[in-house]
């Protein structure tokens, strides 16, 4: 049995090669650090993995036991490493070591089939999804994967409203030069990116099929007269026109759907053929029971059927209600304490490794009865709880499991 609250050390230890990539890690705000930039890396890594909800939370941690027992003991025993410090260090940060760091565990991932996600239909695919947000006065774009779970690898900043495509852009252009043309079957995107252009570089320069999901129907003239078309045509004279009609109930989320989807579709201006699905689903209860919600989807995968068109429109919510929604609950990224920029930017960087190291311990543990058999509601507070007290050896491990 490994000692106490090492698990989780030892899992990022083996399986990526934690302390070489901290120890990568550099800042150009210090000459001579006494809190070095592999520490730091350290410390804001697990401040995603324990739920530390701010740089002063962080501080205070780093003073602790728990912390010396996760990250080990400071250089300088009365200087672990102060908020003004961090902040120093993480505005000044060498993005490039940083960024390696990230795809290197994105690699790791995907050798290990995380960034692999089988859809009800039993197609194996591996889904990009981009989406920009404000976190806090500090808008940027994240580049992330909805696999096994969903995890971030990239971010770019950008000025604000309006700037968010050529953020993505750029992002996507990075992702392709690292990782290689195709380094997902499908990207998904909201709205914002139903640009015939997109579709087309998608294809061309970053090697995979964008998967659009949109609500705004009037201000594309194409889904507005299919949705015309389509509406006008009986049941009978649809399936005679090659389209595909899926009526069902999805249990897990309680309501009803109806999917007409075609593909062989074309957009004036653009060269590829296009297949789109509308869909329309009403809640069966909850407080929006009785009421239907409609969007479309649009692609270039014409192999894809209706209802697995509807499953990557919701898939394309991983980044929203896994990713933003979790790292603001876990560090509060959203929150506007922080104004320095680039600091920020580091930061999510640094905490979506944490987030992925989360994940992936978690999936890892699935695969330990002891872990399986524990009769404990495993929520990721008490995973966390779990990691932060070193409650994991005695009462899982103990039984001869290893990481």
């Amino acid at each position: 049995m490994v000692e106490k609250a090492s698990a989780f050390r030892h899992f990022v230890e083996t399986e990526y090669k934690f302390s070489f990539w901290a120890d990568q890690q550099q800042d150009r705000a210090r000459r001579r650090p006494v809190v070095t930039a592999a520490r730091i890396f350290r410390a804001v890594v697990h401040q995603a993995v324990t739920g530390v909800g701010s740089l002063l939370g962080l501080d205070q941690w780093l003073r602790s036991r728990s912390a010396e027992r996760l990250i080990g003991a400071p250089a300088d025993p009365h200087c672990p490493g102060s908020d003004s410090t961090l902040l120093r260090a993480l505005g000044a940060w060498e993005m490039e070591p940083l960024r390696q760091a990230s795809y290197a565990l994105h690699r790791q991932l995907c050798e290990r089939g995380r960034a692999k996600r089988t859809l009800s239909s039993g197609r194996s695919v591996r889904l990009a999804v981009v989406d920009g947000s404000d976190f806090g006065g500090v808008w940027a774009s994240v580049l992330g994967f909805a696999g096994e779970f969903y995890y971030s690898v990239d971010v770019q900043r950008y000025a604000g409203r309006g700037h968010e495509l050529t953020a993505s852009r750029q992002l996507l252009d990075r992702a392709t030069q690292r990782l290689g043309e195709g380094f997902a079957t499908h990207l998904l995107y909201d709205g914002l990116m139903a640009v015939r252009d997109d579709f087309a570089r998608a294809q061309r320069h970053w090697g995979m099929h964008l998967v659009v999901k949109t609500s705004e129907v009037e201000t594309l003239s194409l889904l507005a007269d299919t949705r015309a078309l389509w509406a006008a045509m009986t049941p009978a004279q649809l399936r005679q026109s090659g389209v595909e009609v899926v009526a069902a109930t999805d249990a897990a989320r309680a309501m009803s759907y109806t999917i007409h989807a075609q593909g062989g579709l074309h957009w004036e201006g653009l060269p590829l053929a296009l297949k789109l699905a509308w869909v329309r689903e009403t809640h069966l209860k909850g407080k929006y029971a009785g009421q239907t919600f409609e969007f479309w989807v649009m692609t270039t995968d014409e192999s894809l059927g209706g209802e697995e068109l509807r499953e990557l429109a919701h898939a394309r919510w991983a980044t929203e209600n896994n990713g933003f929604k979790c790292t603001n609950a876990a560090v509060g990224s959203k929150k506007a304490y922080l104004k320095d920029a680039a600091a920020k930017e580091t930061l999510l960087l640094l905490w979506g490794i944490g987030l992925a190291l989360h994940q992936a311990f978690g999936f890892w543990l699935d695969s330990q009865p002891c872990w399986r058999d524990w009769g404990v509601k495993k929520t990721r507070g008490f995973l966390s709880q779990c990691i932060l007290w070193g409650v994991l050896e005695d009462e899982v491990l103990g039984c001869g499991g290893s990481p």
